[in-house]
C-alpha cells in the first residue's frame, strides 16, 4: 500500500523545514529530500535575512525598497505582509539557537546590501543560512518531523483536480513509489543549474515548477533570472559558482576594472549598493568595453582583522585559492543566481491547484516583482512557510482511490543537461533578444519531445530543466521591454503595457 501522510514537504531548505516544523503540530509531517537533507540553496546564503530591527528603520521604508527594487511588479500587499511578519520569525529562529551575530549593546548586528536604504541585515558573519539549517534540521528532530534522503520527486499526483501527492523515486532501491498527503508542499528551491554558470547548488533543477507545471497549475514570471553580479571567475566547489556575498560591497568593497579603474558610479547614482540588476549589466558591459573576462571586488582597502572577522567564509574559501582578499582584488563574473517566479501563489502559499502548496525559490509569491531585493529571499521563505503553516490546519482528509498507483509507467530519457545550458548560457542570460531567444526555442522544443509520456526514472533532472528553459524562453518572448532582470536590446526600455505578471499553464485532462 502507497503511504499516506497529513502534509508532504519536498525540498528541506529554510522553508520546506520551517513549514514542517510549525505544520507538525496539526498532523504527521513527512520532508523528501533528493541528495542530503542539508543539501539547500539556503546551505549557501551567506548575507543574511532582511528584517527592521533598526532604531532608525521602519516598516514603510523596507516596503518602499522591496518596491522600487521590483521595477512596478510587486504585489504590494504580500511585500506588506512579509515585512510585517518578518521580524517575529527571525526573533523566533534566535531564541530556537541560531547564533546571528551581535553588537556590542547586545542587538543583532546589522549589515546592509544593495538597494535598501538602512542597515537592515540579519546575519551570522557570512554564513547565515548554514546557520539557519543546522537549527531547523535540530528542530525537526524535537517535533518528530520525518526527512526521507534520496527520493526523487517525479510527478504530482492529481485526483478530480486536486493535488493528492506525488509520485517519487528512492534512489537507493530505484522503485517507484506514491504519496498520499492532506496537503503537499512544494519548497525544491531554484533553477540555476539551467545555466552553465550557477551559484546555486547541483540540486537547483526546477523540480518543482516543471511538476506543478505539467499537472497544470499556474506558472508565474519565469523571465526574471536574477544574475548575482560577483561570483568568483573560473573557480567551482560541487558544480556551483562561488558567490561573494553583497555584504561585501556592503561594507565597502568597490567594483573595479580589470586595469584597476572603479566604474560603478558611472551606472547608478548609488554606485557599489545599486540593486543587483543594475550592478550584473554594469559589470557584464565593462567585461565588453575591455575585452576582460572577469571584473574585480576589491576590499584590500579595509581592514584585515575586520576582514576576515565579518567575512570568515569567504576569506578562508578564497586563500584556498591562492587569493588573499586583504591585500589583492577578487576576480568575478554575473552568474545565475535566483528566480523570482515559479509556481504562482496567494498570500497563503496556496496554488492554483487545490491542496498543493509552493514555498520559496520555487514559488511566485509577488513580493520580489521584476527584481529581488537583496535578503529578501530568507525573510519570504520564512514569512509564507510559517502562514501555510496555519492554512493547512483547515484541509480536510483526503480519500484517494488505489488505481492512481499504478497510473503512470516508468521511462528512460536522454541525459540533455550540457545541451541546455549552453543553450541558456549562449542565448538567455543577462542580456537577450528576440532573435537569440527564437534560436534557443526551437532547439529546447526539440527536446522536449524527447519527454512526451511517463515517468522518467533515469535523467528526471533534464526532463525538468527542459521545461523550466521552455518556460523561461516563452515568457521572456511575451515580455517586449526591458524591465528589472529582463533586458531586451531590441526592447531596450520599459513599457507599461507589460506591467502586469506573465502568467504560464497548460490545460491538463487527469485520470
Amino acid at each position: 500500500m502507497p503511504k499516506q501522510v497529513d502534509f508532504l514537504v519536498v525540498g528541506s531548505g529554510i522553508a520546506g523545514l520551517t513549514f514542517a516544523t510549525k505544520a507538525a503540530k496539526y498532523g504527521k509531517v513527512s520532508v523528501l529530500t533528493k541528495k542530503r537533507k542539508a543539501d539547500s540553496s539556503t546551505n549557501y546564503a551567506q548575507g543574511g535575512i532582511a528584517a527592521v530591527f533598526g532604531k532608525e528603520d521602519a516598516p514603510e521604508y523596507h516596503i518602499a525598497d522591496t518596491i522600487k527594487a521590483g521595477e512596478g511588479l510587486c504585489h504590494n500587499d504580500a511585500v506588506a505582509t512579509m515585512v510585517r511578519e518578518g521580524p517575529a520569525l527571525v526573533k523566533e529562529l534566535h531564541s530556537m539557537g541560531c547564533r546571528f551575530s551581535m553588537n556590542s549593546n547586545g542587538n543583532f548586528d546589522l549589515g546592509r546590501e544593495g538597494g535598501h536604504s538602512k542597515r537592515r541585515i540579519v546575519h551570522a558573519k557570512d554564513f547565515t543560512g548554514q546557520e539557519i539549517e543546522r537549527v531547523l534540521l535540530e528542530e525537526t528532530k524535537k517535533v518528530g518531523v520525518i526527512i526521507s534522503e534520496n527520493e526523487i520527486a517525479l510527478d504530482l499526483l492529481i485526483q478530480n483536480g486536486d493535488c493528492l501527492g506525488i509520485y517519487y523515486l528512492d534512489a537507493d532501491t530505484r522503485q517507484i513509489d506514491v504519496i498520499y498527503a492532506n496537503a503537499t508542499v512544494l519548497a525544491t528551491g531554484g533553477v540555476g543549474q539551467v545555466y552553465q554558470h550557477t551559484t546555486n547548488p547541483p540540486i537547483a533543477t526546477g523540480d518543482g515548477i516543471a511538476m506543478a507545471y505539467r499537472a497544470g497549475a499556474m506558472i508565474a514570471n519565469m523571465e526574471f533570472v536574477q544574475f548575482h553580479p560577483t561570483a568568483v571567475y573560473n573557480i567551482k566547489i560541487d558544480g556551483r559558482s562561488f558567490l561573494i556575498s553583497e555584504a561585501v560591497r556592503g561594507e565597502g568593497g568597490v567594483l573595479k576594472t580589470k586595469d584597476g579603474i572603479a566604474f560603478m558610479e558611472k551606472y547608478a547614482p548609488a554606485g557599489n549598493l545599486a540593486p543587483r540588476d543594475v550592478v550584473a549589466r554594469a559589470c557584464l558591459s565593462e567585461m565588453i568595453a575591455t575585452n576582460a573576462k572577469y571584473v574585480l571586488l576589491d576590499v584590500s582597502h579595509l581592514q584585515a582583522d575586520f576582514i576576515k572577522n565579518r567575512f570568515p567564509t569567504i576569506y578562508e574559501t578564497c586563500l584556498s585559492w591562492g587569493i588573499d582578499i586583504t591585500r589583492e582584488p577578487i576576480p568575478v563574473v554575473p552568474a545565475a543566481h535566483y528566480l523570482c517566479g515559479g509556481i504562482f501563489v496567494n498570500e497563503w502559499a496556496e496554488s492554483s491547484i487545490p491542496r498543493l502548496f509552493a514555498l520559496g525559490e520555487c514559488s511566485c509569491t509577488g513580493v520580489h516583482g521584476a527584481n529581488r531585493l537583496a535578503s529578501n529571499s530568507l525573510l519570504e521563505a520564512l514569512v509564507f512557510a510559517s502562514r501555510a503553516s496555519e492554512r493547512v490546519k483547515k484541509i480536510n482528509d483526503i480519500h484517494p482511490t488505489e488505481k492512481l498507483h499504478i497510473r503512470k509507467s516508468a521511462k528512460t530519457g536522454p541525459n540533455l543537461m550540457f545541451q541546455i545550458k549552453e543553450i541558456m548560457d549562449e542565448n538567455v542570460g543577462l542580456i537577450r533578444n528576440e532573435k537569440t531567444l527564437l534560436t534557443a526555442k526551437a532547439t529546447i522544443d526539440k527536446f522536449q519531445a524527447c519527454f512526451e509520456d511517463g515517468i522518467h526514472i533515469i535523467n528526471a533532472e533534464s526532463r525538468n530543466t527542459s521545461v523550466i528553459a521552455q518556460i523561461i524562453i516563452e515568457s521572456a518572448l511575451e515580455r517586449k521591454e526591458s524591465r528589472g532582470l529582463h533586458y531586451m536590446t531590441d526592447f531596450p526600455k520599459k513599457n507599461s503595457k507589460y506591467c502586469s505578471d506573465t502568467i504560464k499553464h497548460i490545460d491538463v485532462k487527469h485520470d
